[in-house]
């Protein structure tokens, strides 16, 4: 996301590693979660005029949930 200026809530860190956590993950998992989070993102800001994402816990909740992620066990 080149030229894309992004800033997060500090609660979304605190959602990101108790997702992490929930479903047993490493580093791996961690940037998988933050991708879900971030794909649609991801795709329409580059070709946006909007160069700038503010991330809040309520919209990584929400696109978390809807991600294919959120099927996952916890083993």
């Amino acid at each position: 996301m080149d030229g894309v200026t992004l800033t997060l809530d500090k609660d979304v860190y605190e959602y990101i590693v108790d997702k992490a956590i929930e479903f047993k993950l490493g580093a791996r998992g961690l940037r998988s979660i933050v991708e879900a989070i971030m794909i649609d993102a991801m795709f329409s800001l580059p070709s946006e005029e909007k160069k700038k994402l503010h991330v809040t816990r309520e919209y990584a909740v929400k696109h978390f949930e809807k991600s294919d992620f959120r099927h996952l066990r916890v083993a």
